[in-house]
């Protein structure tokens, strides 16, 4: 009996302690920059499947945004990429985060390491859960994009989007967007 006792208060006191990780706000890194920790994809599976997601709760990102990326072929212009803001509003994964979105200004020119395309700033308003800004950055070679969405619940600033960038030009996100 003593034995399942103290079996049940270690499993309550890691559970406990896994709540109590999720719910703290992690430091910074030491120069006050977004961290990006790998986490599980949340959106609502589509014709495109899943892809990577990232989550920057700390200091850093006040907001708590969230990135999600994935690569999608032949469904950009082979030969012009990403040339204008139908693209992103096409193919931007805005969507998979709300369905009353509505861009908050025109997109702009933006690279991801040698990839080029657009990027666009998106607002949700839901009456239920408030608003949501998104950033939706879609970038290609060839016929292939990679789409990038960060969602927080406060306006992205630009060391997370900096940050985010960064993330999708490393050496993993590339290798695994490569073999998509």
């Amino acid at each position: 009996m003593k034995r399942r006792t103290d079996l049940i208060t270690a499993v309550a006191c890691l559970s406990a302690t896994a709540v109590a990780a999720h719910y703290v706000t992690r430091p910074a890194a030491p120069d006050g920059r977004p961290v990006w920790q790998e986490a599980q994809w949340t959106p609502a599976i589509d014709n495109w499947g899943t892809g990577k997601a990232y989550v920057c709760d700390n200091a850093g990102c006040p907001g708590g945004v969230r990135m999600f990326a994935r690569t999608k072929v032949g469904f950009c212009n082979c030969y012009t990429g990403v040339a204008n803001d139908d693209e992103i509003d096409r193919i931007g994964d805005v969507d998979l985060h709300g369905d009353t979105y509505k861009p908050d200004a025109p997109g702009v020119v933006t690279a991801v390491g040698d990839l080029k395309g657009r990027k666009r700033v998106f607002r949700i308003d839901n009456r239920f859960v408030g608003t949501t800004h998104v950033l939706s950055i879609v970038v290609a070679t060839d016929c292939k994009a990679v789409v990038a969405t960060l969602v927080s619940s406060a306006p992205i600033t630009p060391a997370e989007e900096q940050t985010a960038v960064a993330v999708l030009d490393d050496k993993p996100f590339q290798q695994w967007a490569a073999a998509q």
